[in-house]
């Protein structure tokens, strides 16, 4: 509604929280078998640190590499295992009270050399998200997020073309869920350069399929507070932000972490760390795992981890 994400009530909605890996794991787990209880052993936590935000980012891969496991790779095109994995996950999140997550295809098969969604009968970004609406579009506590990261494009000559691609693979979500009769659930779609961090061409040219309804804005920030302002504070004035991820990296520091999140939360802008992982850094957690996937591994905050954690403590 406007410029930010409501809730039912019409009130604006406080969302914050981590990105968590799938199955997967960050690549730290593909050469095993599937453990999706892991996955929700470490929802459980992210949930009792006080988010009620995460970003679940799926992962699939071309190929095995000679190492991953052969049912723990394929996307949701290729592998109907992953698909009912994700339901569940999905679904498990939505057994934790008000909160919500944002599905996002943060590495596919489909995703272009730079970033891009591609659009393809069968094989494309908006092949695959009509399979995932097919499995989740009855999820109302799910939002969509399109891909990663566009990359490049630091001077918005691809802008146009980059939001052709968005708009199209709304187009193949919105006609996925008029198809299942479901509502049209939040979309976001990414920076359309600099890896996801340019959001003023959609100021201008917003998504049009379907007038635009349910589409947010998805901004990565590690940058420094000098860069904010142009980064997600002003395009926040007039579009629903979300900032999909930041974390301590770059030119990014703990302090500047700090004040993103007193930014966000001053605008009313839904917030999500990256990430709650131990080797896929910036890292919340301490690699307790000896080098392995993390499986029951004690769940110890970073330093980085400590200071998000007391943020989330604070009441928004």
């Amino acid at each position: 509604m406007g410029n930010h994400l409501v809730l039912p009530n019409n009130t604006v909605w406080h969302g914050r929280g981590a990105n968590l890996a799938d199955q997967r794991g960050c690549n730290a787990c593909t050469s095993q078998p599937p453990n999706v209880n892991e996955v929700k052993r470490r929802i459980d936590e992210l949930v009792a640190w006080g988010a009620n935000f995460i970003r679940l980012d799926l992962e699939a891969y071309a190929s095995d590499d000679g190492y991953r496991h052969v049912n723990n790779y394929r996307s949701v095109l290729l592998d109907a295992a992953y698909g009912q994995q994700i339901r569940d996950l999905v679904q498990y999140i939505g057994t934790k009270p008000g909160v919500y997550v944002l599905v996002s295809a943060w590495i596919d098969p489909s995703i272009g050399t730079l970033g891009w969604p591609t659009l393809a009968p069968g094989t494309g970004t908006d092949a695959t998200w009509t399979r995932l609406v097919e499995l989740l579009h009855d999820q109302p506590h799910a939002m969509f997020g399109v891909i990663n990261e566009p990359e490049s494009n630091f001077n918005g000559a691809q802008d146009q073309d980059v939001w052709t691609r968005m708009n199209g693979v709304v187009k193949a979500i919105r006609d996925a869920e008029d198809l299942a009769g479901a509502p049209y659930h939040i979309v976001t779609v990414q920076g359309t350069g600099g890896w996801a961090r340019r959001l003023g061409y959609y100021v201008t040219h917003p998504i049009t399929e379907r007038g635009g309804q349910n589409v947010a804005y998805e901004v990565h920030v590690y940058d420094p507070q000098s860069e904010f302002a142009t980064l997600f504070e002003g395009p926040s004035q007039t579009l629903p932000v979300i900032i999909g991820e930041f974390g301590p990296g770059g030119g990014m520091t703990l302090d500047d972490c700090d004040a993103l999140m007193t930014s966000a939360m001053t605008r009313e802008i839904p917030h999500l760390a990256w990430t709650f992982h131990m080797r896929c850094p910036p890292n919340l957690l301490v690699d307790n795992s000896n080098g392995g996937c993390g499986v029951n591994m004690t769940l110890t905050p970073s330093t980085w981890g400590l200071r998000f954690k007391n943020r989330l403590a604070t009441p928004w």
